[in-house]
């Protein structure tokens, strides 16, 4: 096994956060990024995905019902009501025109983007999603992945990335592909958890309090599938290395309806949100980002 070394600055001396059943977290010191590691190899996580779309089975039973609502584009779906919400978010910013998502998975959010007037391009590399978005949305979508897809010479007045940037191996490189496919004035808009959240706050405390040995709670928001767990200023360090700045940086909570949760589990987390709001430790991040000033 090879030794940790943060995927945005190459530090190779991290400070351990938590250790968990699989994994340890790790914090750089040079540039405060937290991450997972050791990584899971790219057939697992493809094979993971592939599950996940299809059966809704994996580590976590909370999130057996949570791609379901992928599939289906009702204005009762709470992800529909989500993407269209940051839609008009993003129209704030930039008026409707050619729009990529990169890691589209089902087409869903491009199928709500284009009854608002938006040309809807996608990318992703689950053959099972991608499939969806073709046959039941008739959506323009590619399977691969996007580094790929770059040296096509393409331009976009929008690229989305909605809980993707956790996933990546290489975020700079990721971000920086995105900026090069930017139109003049087009927008970056990416969504994420927020590892400075309540739910690192209680669990990082009975973590410690417990000197290590309660990690469950932990276990379900450091998860093998994101490799990287972002805080506002880390990400606003990685946008702006890529060469991109923030233009519009909001907290959310989950929406709890797309989880498979128990009444009681449920009724605490809707406390718990609470309490976050109130605290400003929502657990998740949206963000739209521009070129860089200096980048013209």
């Amino acid at each position: 096994m090879s030794a940790p070394r943060c995927p945005v600055c190459g530090d190779t001396d991290p400070k351990q956060r938590y250790q968990i059943t699989r994994f340890e977290i790790l914090g750089c010191r040079s540039c405060a990024q937290v991450y997972l590691y050791p990584l899971p190899s790219p057939e697992e996580i493809k094979d993971m995905f592939a599950q996940l779309y299809t059966t809704g089975e994996g580590s976590l039973p909370e999130l057996k019902s949570y791609y379901g609502f992928c599939y289906r584009d009702d204005p009762s779906n709470p992800l529909v009501q989500l993407y269209e919400s940051w839609l008009t978010q993003l129209e704030r910013h930039q008026k409707p025109g050619r729009i990529l998502d990169v890691g589209c998975g089902t087409g869903l959010f491009l199928s709500a983007a284009r009854r608002r007037g938006w040309e809807p391009f996608g990318i992703d590399d689950s053959e099972e999603a991608t499939e969806y978005a073709r046959e039941h949305f008739g959506l323009d979508v590619w399977v691969g992945d996007f580094s790929d897809f770059v040296a096509e010479g393409r331009s976009f007045d929008v690229i989305t990335g909605w809980d993707i940037i956790e996933h990546a191996r290489k975020p700079l490189e990721l971000l920086a592909a995105m900026r090069e496919c930017l139109a003049p004035g087009g927008v970056v808009g990416l969504s994420t958890p927020n590892q400075r959240s309540v739910l690192d706050l209680i669990a990082g405390g009975l973590y410690r309090v417990s000197g290590g040995r309660i990690t469950a709670p932990l276990e379900k928001f450091y998860i093998e599938q994101h490799f990287l767990y972002y805080t506002p200023d880390t990400l606003a360090r990685s946008l702006s290395l890529s060469g991109l700045e923030v233009v519009e940086m909001k907290r959310e909570v989950t929406d709890l309806r797309r989880l498979t949760l128990t009444l009681p589990m449920r009724a605490a987390l809707e406390l718990l949100f609470v309490a976050a709001r109130a605290m400003r430790l929502e657990n998740r991040l949206f963000t739209v980002a521009r070129v860089g000033s200096d980048r013209g």
